[in-house]
């Protein structure tokens, strides 16, 4: 798709994939592409959102799903608003009517879901994240993982209790601090990105990505064309155990 951004054309080109995994029976990600059409106009919007819901069967699957459609039809119908206010407002919006959903029934129902999201629009690009889902930027300089994981593990390691290796062997690693329809409200990190440019790559994915390398990430999709790269690295996590659902969209700016 072509995006118009600040009087320059740069094509976004994208690709998508999704697997249970090699132990789970069903797969509880969800993720999605919208645009305002082709996004060609200057003050046009693209939109990529992953979620990885959680809770009993079908539970998890139906929140990542709610939380996706909801949030992306809430964003392209606020035509007046900026990237950070259609992102506060979509995520809110999701994040009550899957609370509202899990909590309908004589017995509540623990779901929710992660929500990590990047919008190009003709002011920039933009950021929004909530839970253990990630999303990197793959450039000159290398990788960068721009989300911070909302895990009571990450919160201890960035306090200097656990180290890094302790981290990542930690039992309770996943045990999110936030999350999309757990709570009647949640907190949202939004962030501004600095300007894309042509051969920039983002990565958005779950956590089931989580034993493959930054380094392998970044080499993959500077390799590869989008579709082809975030194929690859869905395998690489099956080959290494595929413990948990995976799911990569990767992004090119060129």
């Amino acid at each position: 798709m072509l995006w118009k951004r600040s009087n320059r054309s740069l094509t976004l080109r994208s690709g998508a994939c999704t697997h249970v995994g090699q132990v789970r029976t069903e797969n509880q990600d969800a993720y999605e592409r919208f645009s305002d059409g082709a996004c060609t106009e200057e003050d046009g919007h693209c939109l990529f959102i992953v979620a990885d819901g959680m809770g009993g069967h079908e539970d998890g699957g139906r929140a990542s799903r709610m939380a996706v459609e909801i949030a992306g039809k809430f964003y392209f119908e606020q035509e007046e608003a900026s990237a950070e206010e259609r992102f506060r407002g979509a995520i809110a919006s999701a994040n009550e009517q899957v609370y509202a959903w899990a909590n309908a029934g004589s017995v509540p129902k623990k779901m929710g879901t992660t929500f990590t999201a990047v919008a190009f629009t003709g002011n920039g690009a933009w950021l929004a994240h909530v839970g253990d889902s990630r999303a990197y930027r793959v450039n000159r300089e290398g990788i960068r993982q721009l989300t911070r994981d909302h895990t009571l593990v990450d919160a201890l390691r960035r306090e200097g209790v656990l180290t890094e290796d302790e981290a990542q062997r930690h039992p309770q690693r996943h045990a999110l601090t936030r999350a999309v329809g757990v709570e009647p409200t949640v907190e949202v990190d939004i962030e501004r990105l600095a300007e894309p440019e042509a051969g920039d790559v983002f990565v958005l994915c779950s956590d089931g990505l989580a034993h493959v390398t930054d380094a392998e990430i970044r080499d993959l999709v500077q390799a590869e064309e989008p579709q082809a790269a975030a194929e690859r690295l869905v395998n690489l996590a099956n080959e290494r155990g595929g413990q948990d659902n995976v799911t990569v969209v990767v992004i090119k700016v060129k």
